[in-house]
């Protein structure tokens, strides 16, 4: 048998290998691929949350575009338009002045529930942003009061290792510290819960670092009149307007009855009818004053509230002030020292508290007169 010759493969090497070389020359970006790529490899860095600066009224106007209540409102008020137009359509070929009119004053009572809605967010957005503003505050405080604590446990140490100090001073001023740490862990968590409330209602995502413009102010009321703010308030609350329209509307109806051709009993309905309406009116106005006199006597309060604060932090500042100064004599104890920095905390954290309750009781004042002015305007009689 004759044996079986191999085949010649250097000419196919060659073609191979002259391919190669082309491909190379013509697409000289080429590189070598990884075999895989890794799961680290594809991740991204994960963003810092943003930081953004707000106003006060930034705030209110991003409330006001992003309000589901606001916008409901502006639907509605869209709705009583084209009910209009559908009635006064209607009207060309059966008139029906009652009803034309009916859709106007709802309408306009559309219109006036929008701005009942619109002072409502404002109120609600106020109080989430002096609500933020008073949690900064008080995550300054207790950071403060820490750091005083810790001084405190320091000079407790020196000095009981110079047998100038017990162990229960120690133990005392460590737990000072360790109290005064967990109060500003909770102040850091309210803060971040608030932070994360006005972020909500003003459309951020809740991760939103807010930085606020606007500080806590206090501006004294002096001079305000509860006859002239009652006053003011009758003629500009939106709900005395509408239950005024409810007995004009009655009235129309009362005045289209009376007549030889419609039935006595429908007339005599419209006239109840009327008089409930005043009956409805005069309800509210009654509350109105009701409520008015209330946000009175409650911004006085918040007002007297502030001052006495105010006294108080400087009655415990000085207090802590003298009491360190005899503890460095040897003239007080260590216990005497802690407490009169917890004395000195709990005054200044009072004091915001006074200040945001002033805040926000102003804003109901307002609200409760009917000052729609953004709620910033003067005072009637101030």
């Amino acid at each position: 048998m004759s044996q079986r010759r191999r085949p010649n493969l250097t000419w196919l090497r060659r073609i191979i290998t002259v391919f190669a070389l082309s491909i190379i020359t013509v697409f000289p970006t080429i590189t070598a691929f990884p075999a895989f790529v890794s799961a680290s490899d594809m991740k991204t860095e994960p963003q810092e949350p943003q930081v953004i600066e707000v106003s006060l009224e930034e705030c209110r106007s991003l409330a006001m575009e992003h309000s589901a209540s606001v916008l409901l409102a502006k639907s509605a008020v869209e709705d009583a338009k084209l009910s209009l137009e559908q009635t006064e359509a209607t009207n060309l070929t059966k008139p029906s002045p009652t009803s034309l009119y009916q859709s106007r004053m709802s309408l306009e009572s559309t219109r006036k529930n929008l701005e009942i809605t619109k002072q409502d967010i404002v109120l609600s957005t106020d109080q989430l942003y002096y609500s933020l503003l008073r949690a900064e505050h008080v995550v300054s405080i207790s950071e403060q009061a820490l750091a005083l604590a810790e001084r405190q446990l320091e000079i407790a140490m020196a000095k009981e290792s110079v047998g100038m100090a017990t162990k229960l001073d120690i133990m005392r001023a460590a737990n000072q510290t360790a109290s005064a740490r967990n109060s500003l862990a909770n102040a850091l968590l309210n803060r971040d819960l608030a932070m994360v409330a006005l972020n909500q209602a003003i459309g951020f995502l809740p991760d939103t670092i807010l930085s606020l413009r606007d500080e806590f102010s206090y501006e004294k009321t002096g001079g305000l009149h509860l006859d002239a703010s009652i006053e003011f308030a009758l003629a500009n609350r939106i709900e005395i307007a509408q239950a005024q329209s409810a007995v004009e509307i009655a009235d129309m109806n009362v005045e289209l009855a009376d007549n030889s051709f419609t039935p006595r009993l429908t007339y005599e309905r419209a006239k109840l009818a009327a008089g409930d309406a005043r009956v409805k009116l005069k309800e509210q106005q009654n509350k109105i004053t009701l409520a008015v006199r209330q946000a009175y006597v409650a911004l006085m309060q918040a007002e007297a509230k502030v001052e006495l604060a105010g006294s108080k932090v400087n009655e415990a500042r000085e207090n802590l002030r003298i009491t360190q100064l005899l503890f460095e004599a040897d003239m007080a104890t260590n216990v005497e020292v802690l407490s009169a920095q917890n004395q000195y905390t709990q005054s200044r954290i009072d004091s915001v508290q006074a200040i945001y309750d002033y805040n926000i009781t102003r804003s109901q004042f307002k609200r409760a007169i009917g000052d729609t002015a953004g709620l910033t305007g003067g005072v009637p009689g101030s």
